[in-house]
């Protein structure tokens, strides 16, 4: 009977070392092939004296850093967009690192890193007539488990709370990227995070970390969550946060309201239908959880021209201005 148990403790640890072995190779594979890409087309888009190259794990993975041009320095805005956003995409928030430094911020534009998505994500079907969010918890609760391999900082226990009341036909909801994706792109992101605010660390001032997409929503888990990482930062701005995955989307409105921290919620016209589902619900739950200092702001228009790029950089220096900065 001891050898049976020995050999079955045996086995559980070889298949637990194997799980290990798989994620981390996968983990560093995933890192390397877009960082590697990303790192190539800045070379070919940009002086060599334009960027800087930061360790994070194994890579080299590049940064743009726009110095403050004030003498007394505010800060440290990182920006990072959405999962595989090119730096030029017209709704990336990248474009704020010409306009912050003139009041006073150093902006570090972070390359989106990857999540293999495939040529397309799937969004919800929304049928008409779609209504708005629910604005009390007596929307239909949701009691699924996250599985044991995603009980990590993106899928851990975080209490279900409101779920979205939509007419969304959820049975035309796919997703080509899994939770176990998630959950790696979340290491990804918080090794990213840290590598750049040790590169960062001489920069005096506060931290605010502008983000948007899956990253957003990424980060206000990593945040909700009180990472080591996320301790340093002093403040968030997200935009559009969405998680593709149904189950987990519809926690992201308690994710932003249990964040520790500051957040600007900026909203917009171009945001998918997986963050539009979750728009109201994210101010009402930060108000009926008591959330100290959340403000959702609109970017108005339907193209993110440089009228709006002003403006969002005019309601992150108002906001700021608000919390004494």
């Amino acid at each position: 009977m001891q050898k049976i148990i020995r050999d079955l403790i045996t086995l559980i640890f070889a298949g637990l070392l194997l799980l290990s072995s798989a994620l981390s190779f996968q983990l560093e594979a995933q890192s390397a092939s877009f960082s590697e890409m990303t790192s190539m087309d800045m070379r070919n888009q940009l002086h060599v004296d334009e960027f800087t190259l930061i360790d994070v794990g194994n890579n080299r993975v590049p940064i743009l850093i726009s110095t403050s041009e004030q003498p007394i320095t505010k800060g440290i805005v990182l920006i990072i967009g959405d999962a595989d956003m090119p730096l030029g995409r017209q709704d990336s928030l990248s474009q704020l690192a010409k306009s912050l430094p003139a009041v006073g911020w150093t902006t570090v534009v972070m390359p989106s890193l990857g999540l293999s998505l495939g040529p397309n994500i799937a969004f919800p079907i929304e049928n008409e007539g779609t209504q708005e969010s629910a604005e009390t918890d007596n929307s239909t609760q949701q009691n699924d488990d996250l599985s044991g391999a995603t009980a990590t900082p993106l899928a851990d226990a975080v209490e279900d709370g409101q779920v979205v009341d939509e007419t969304t036909n959820s049975l035309s909801v796919t997703s080509s990227i899994s939770e176990a994706d998630l959950v790696i792109y979340s290491l990804e992101i918080e090794a990213f995070i840290s590598a750049t605010l040790q590169h960062m660390e001489t920069t005096m001032g506060h931290r605010i970390l502008v983000s948007q997409g899956m990253t957003a929503a990424t980060i206000a888990k990593l945040a909700a969550d009180e990472h080591a990482t996320m301790q340093q930062i002093d403040a968030l701005v997200i935009n559009n946060p969405y998680w593709p995955i149904r189950k987990l989307n519809n926690k992201i409105p308690m994710v932003v309201a249990q964040t520790p921290i500051p957040v600007l919620d900026l909203i917009s016209y171009w945001d998918n239908s997986w963050s539009k589902q979750t728009e109201k619900a994210r101010k009402i739950k930060a108000r009926t959880q008591l959330k100290e200092v959340y403000r959702q702001a609109d970017i108005v228009g339907q193209t993110f021209d440089q009228v709006q790029k002003d403006y969002v950089a005019r309601q992150i220096q108002g906001w700021t201005s608000y919390l004494g900065w």
